[in-house]
């Protein structure tokens, strides 16, 4: 177990697919973690179907919970802030942990873009926003579309940057998982999701494959952050939040309560409209 937390730069993928699990895991790391100056530890994973809305968001805002409920899709709220995001397996996260001094939210998103377009010229273009999101340029249709968006936690000793990346997912889920209900309107402080057009990587670049994708990146990371022994010896390694099980479980207690899902949501107020 202590493998995984000591300190120095590290790739980590989890094999859980459960939002919750993942959550849990991503935020015991950057508490237990090693933390040394000038590292930085990259952690991908994938959930199966779910919605992830931040910290300070409402869910009867950002989600359609009765189509989320049909279709076995999971309502999670992350400790970060920021928008809703859809997740499934088409879905690739990306956490990048460091300390609080050596937090570079544009740098990560500059890493990201550059690795892909490098990798794939001439088949699609990526663009950082003002916002931090990241969009695919369609020269064709003369259309702009996300393909991520990223929130982040800062805290006195460390922060975490993590961003996802739509490579093959199911949009029609995303689109309805994120749709309203517009039986009722509501008004709140909460921290509204900007909606915007998104697609895949794969609507642009047919070959593009999890982990084919995972290989690149990991390859780019260590190019970019000094290689350690570790890098040159492994790629990445994977990890079971299992081995962390008892340690897990209060954070996936807290990350399944109806209390954290919906009680924590800011103060609203709601009109059923008149159909």
């Amino acid at each position: 177990m202590n493998y995984f937390l000591r300190g120095g730069s590290r790739i980590i993928i989890s094999t859980s697919t459960n939002v919750y699990t993942n959550l849990a895991l991503e935020r015991f790391l950057a508490e237990n973690i090693q933390h040394q100056p000038k590292s930085k530890l990259l952690i991908l994973w994938r959930n199966s179907p779910s919605i992830v809305i931040g910290r300070y968001q409402n869910p009867y805002v950002e989600s359609n919970l009765n189509y989320l409920f049909e279709n076995n899709i999971l309502l999670s709220r992350r400790y970060s802030g920021g928008g809703t995001t859809y997740h499934d397996e088409g879905n690739l996260n990306l956490t990048i942990l460091t300390t609080r001094d050596n937090y570079n939210r544009r740098k990560n998103l500059e890493w990201l873009v550059s690795t892909i377009n490098d990798s794939y010229v001439n088949k699609f273009s990526l663009h950082i926003t003002k916002r931090d999101d990241i969009i695919l340029e369609d020269s064709i249709n003369k259309q702009q579309y996300k393909i991520t968006g990223s929130a982040s936690r800062l805290t006195r000793t460390y922060a975490y940057h993590h961003f996802t990346l739509l490579i093959n997912t199911n949009l029609n889920h995303l689109r309805q998982s994120l749709k309203s209900n517009d039986r009722f309107s509501i008004k709140s402080n909460a921290t509204e999701s900007i909606r915007s057009s998104v697609t895949c990587l794969s609507n642009y670049e047919s070959t593009i494959q999890y982990e084919t994708l995972i290989d690149i990146l990991a390859k780019s990371f260590w190019k970019q952050n000094q290689q350690t022994k570790w890098g040159s010896d492994y790629l990445y390694d994977y990890i079971d939040p299992q081995l962390f099980q008892n340690q897990l479980k209060q954070f996936i207690d807290e990350l399944k309560s109806d209390y954290f899902l919906y009680e924590v949501t800011p103060p609203f107020t709601y009109t059923i409209l008149a159909h």
